[in-house]
């Protein structure tokens, strides 16, 4: 994965949205396949002033921190959505607090948490893309 500090700084709130897009458009494929099969880590990446987590993170900071923000994505050529959760920059701290921090770069974190059982992530991934269409 291409270093994900090249965008991210502490950006006025406007430039989280532009951040993300860079985010997504250069770096997505590579998130998702971080993402297939883990069960316990929460991959987190700064875009200013929020972290934003995908798919398995986004479900496990969902745990973690349920008054966190969900987005629905298409990509070209997939039928499913993608789901993303994000926290904002002062609530960070309070996760970094409950977790054991296995990555602590500028622009991307890494926690550890709790193995997600069996099916769960499915099933949290359905009733998320219910809840936010």
């Amino acid at each position: 994965m291409k270093n994900p500090n090249t965008f991210t700084h502490h950006l006025p709130i406007e430039k989280s949205g532009v951040c993300l897009m860079a985010l997504m458009q250069h770096h997505l494929a590579d998130i998702l396949n971080k993402e297939k099969g883990n069960d316990k880590f929460i991959h987190l990446y700064n875009i200013g002033a929020y972290w934003v987590a995908f798919e398995q993170s986004a479900c496990q900071l969902s745990r973690v921190y349920p008054q966190c923000a969900f987005s629905l994505f298409r990509v070209k050529d997939s039928p499913n959505y993608i789901v993303m959760t994000s926290i904002r920059q002062e609530d960070l701290s309070s996760c970094f607090r409950k977790h054991i921090v296995c990555k602590d770069e500028q622009g991307y974190k890494v926690l550890m948490a709790s193995p997600l059982p069996a099916g769960e992530f499915h099933q949290w991934h359905i009733q998320a893309v219910r809840d936010t269409l």
